[in-house]
């Protein structure tokens, strides 16, 4: 059984089955929060899926949050990503005609393999990956895996074929294993691109900037003069740090300067703290001591103080390190209490504006332009780290084993083949990067001259 709940402010919907296309759309679908099925979690932000007259797709609602309620919930990111594959799915069968619930004799004819003709077309014209493609067709089968459990849904046609193969791989500890894994002939299949050595695979597409470039890159930083930029775009250079434990960050990390014994300061991200990371993964990042003094200095002036005023302070904890002018974090943790209750889940696009309206047009002033994404800093930080460690060692030294484990260590890698590619990266295009304590003090330098001056 769902629980019964006020989907939006216009009308009450008495039951699951209650027909929607007269409803007329008076402000923001709201849902309450409520527990899951273990009672472990509140959940909260569970979309709901307009058609294209503006009506309640009940079905499609109904699917998510029944996701939502299992005993152990996916996150409201994952949600989000299955609401956004069903979206393009109804939308683009109403534009057709073509009715989600029918299984016509023909197979061609039938919605989930007019979708995926569809979304090959996307792709023949360059519109679409063939990974987000697939993504969406997933939503989609298991949205219909979950309606053949209704009363109210009795297909006469298949609408895929099922097939299981046998898939190996390795785990974290390097041992081979293998799974059995159901696919279907809806899903498209890809070629492996072939990385021809412009860029590191590393939770994506990673180009590490040069030496010159990151020394560029950081001038204009200053030039800008955006405070909250330049500080988390200097910890996530100097850390590894993702942007989603840059701007989860909060005061209670950065220590009064006079307690700091050594050069760095660890700080513990992921898992039970109250700073993001990916997979929510456990481990410490590490931030030169020079740049917790300016941080510290930073969440004592008056210019956080005014931004924290406008804030209110999370019900969990210690506030975010960078706020917006409006008192939003940047990006909102997923443990926030407040996350999407009041307004639209803060998820980095204070960040990404500042990126393209600011930084991007001042870079493309250069005379060597270059395109910025966040994300570079981190490969960033391995290249110059790395370059740090194996700094002398002969080629073929036992010790760059050692070197690239202490890297592995610093970026958090699960396997140390990607902690290789980034070695392969700098002997495939005979680069050299700037070591990373030498690059540090550099940074030291500039940002104190310009705090201190």
């Amino acid at each position: 059984m769902l629980p019964l709940i006020s989907v939006f402010k216009a009308e009450k919907a008495a039951n699951d089955e209650r027909p929607q296309a007269t409803t007329v759309i008076q402000g923001k679908y709201v849902i309450q929060p409520f527990k899951s099925d273990s009672g472990k979690y509140e959940l909260r932000n569970v979309p709901v899926i307009l058609k294209p007259d503006g009506s309640i797709w009940h079905h499609g609602s109904l699917y998510l949050l029944s996701r939502a309620s299992e005993y152990n919930p996916p996150s409201d990111q994952t949600l989000r990503s299955y609401a956004k594959g069903l979206v393009d799915y109804i939308n683009t069968l109403a534009a057709d005609q073509i009715d989600y619930l029918s299984t016509p004799t023909r197979k061609s004819l039938r919605p989930t393999y007019h979708y995926r003709a569809e979304l090959e077309e996307r792709i023949n014209g360059n519109l679409l990956a063939v990974s987000t493609a697939n993504s969406r067709i997933s939503s989609v089968v298991n949205f219909y895996r979950w309606m053949k459990n209704r009363h109210d849904y009795h297909p006469t046609q298949d609408l895929w074929i099922e097939k299981k193969r046998y898939v190996r791989f390795s785990n974290s500890q390097g041992f081979s294993s293998g799974k059995e894994v159901t696919t279907t002939d809806l899903n498209i299949k890809q070629s492996q691109e072939i990385n021809t050595g412009e860029y590191i695979v590393d939770g994506g597409k990673l180009y590490p900037y040069s030496e010159e470039q990151q020394r560029t890159l950081v001038k204009v930083l200053f030039e800008i003069q955006n405070t909250e930029m330049i500080l988390s775009f200097l910890l996530a250079l100097t850390s590894g740090a993702r942007s989603l434990a840059t701007y989860t960050l909060r005061t209670s990390d950065i220590l009064d300067p006079d307690a700091v014994k050594g050069k760095e300061v660890a700080i513990q991200i992921g898992r039970h703290t109250t700073t993001d990371n990916k997979n929510n993964k456990k481990m410490n990042i590490y931030i030169p001591a020079w740049l917790n003094r300016l941080i510290y200095t930073y969440i004592n002036s008056e210019r956080y103080k005014r931004r924290v005023a406008k804030a209110g302070q999370p019900p969990e904890g210690a506030q975010y390190v960078f706020l917006t002018s409006h008192g939003n974090p940047f990006h909102i943790s997923k443990g926030d209490m407040r996350r999407g209750q009041s307004q639209p889940i803060q998820e980095g696009y204070s960040v990404r504006k500042f990126i393209s309206s600011r930084l991007q047009p001042a870079l493309n002033k250069l005379e060597s332009p270059f395109k910025f994404r966040f994300h570079n800093l981190r490969a960033c930080f391995g290249m110059n780290l790395l370059e740090e460690k194996i700094k002398g060692l002969p080629p073929g030294s036992h010790l760059i084993s050692r070197a690239l484990g202490k890297v592995q260590q610093r970026m958090g890698h699960a396997h140390i083949s990607t902690t290789e590619r980034y070695l392969n990266y700098r002997e495939d295009r005979e680069l050299t990067f700037q070591a990373q304590s030498m690059f540090e003090q550099h940074l030291q330098n500039i940002s104190e001259n310009y705090v201190y001056s």
